[in-house]
């Protein structure tokens, strides 16, 4: 079976994983959605809980997980039909999309994201997003205190501003405003510089940005401001 739920929240209810999705074991879908329901949800629940947060960021979890949602189940079932069913001889399936871009790919809308326009899509190749905001934040090598390390190791907790070495202004900016929302948690990181020097690619190319531009990310990795 295969389906997904009209609504992720009612009130002060949210569902998440199976409660909010089923769909067939082909691709190995299932429990890695849940868990990304799961990372979406948990780190705006605790910002509302502690106060950091008004009760609307919790309205952006839908927004942003259940075209995910509706995007996965239909693909496992295009699996399904296309792998292990034909004898079922459907023709009410999606065309197949790339496990990468199902996986790692998605892509979030929501009013916690700021939009570059873009035709809506719901994925795309994450090797090519380029930490465009409702994107996953680009892996890059670095130098973080001398240890070699990924910028991905960064987040998971915070905020992170990211900006290139010629935006040192956005340290001071990103502090001020982050002192202008008790409780709120920021790191700031120049990439490029001494703080976190670069291993290959440069952060302007991965991340698409000037060298006095800056990115925001999110607690959950996914880039909400460029």
């Amino acid at each position: 079976s295969s389906d997904v739920a009209r609504s992720y929240q009612a009130g002060r209810v949210l569902l998440a994983g199976d409660a909010a999705h089923v769909m067939p074991p082909n691709g190995g879908f299932g429990g890695n959605t849940g868990i990304q329901d799961a990372y979406d949800l948990a780190w705006k629940l605790a910002y509302v809980v502690n106060g950091v947060a008004a009760p609307a960021l919790l309205d952006t979890y839908e927004a942003e997980r259940r075209p995910v949602g509706v995007l996965t189940v239909e693909q496992a079932y295009t699996r399904y039909v296309t792998r292990t069913a034909t004898y079922l001889g459907a023709t009410d399936f999606q065309p197949l999309v790339p496990d990468l871009e199902i996986e790692l790919g998605y892509l979030y809308r929501s009013a916690g994201i700021t939009s570059e326009g873009g035709d809506g899509e719901v994925h795309a190749d994450p090797r090519a997003t380029r930490a465009r905001p409702g994107s996953r934040a680009p892996h890059l090598w670095v130098r973080h205190n001398g240890v070699r390390t990924s910028l991905l190791d960064l987040f998971g907790r915070r905020f992170v501003l990211l900006a290139g070495e010629g935006g040192a202004a956005w340290v001071d900016a990103a502090s001020g405003a982050a002192a202008a929302h008790p409780g709120l948690e920021l790191d700031v990181h120049l990439v490029g510089g001494p703080d976190l020097t670069t291993e290959g690619a440069s952060f302007d190319e991965r991340y698409d940005v000037a060298g006095s531009g800056a990115v925001l990310v999110r607690p959950d990795g996914f880039v909400s401001w460029r």
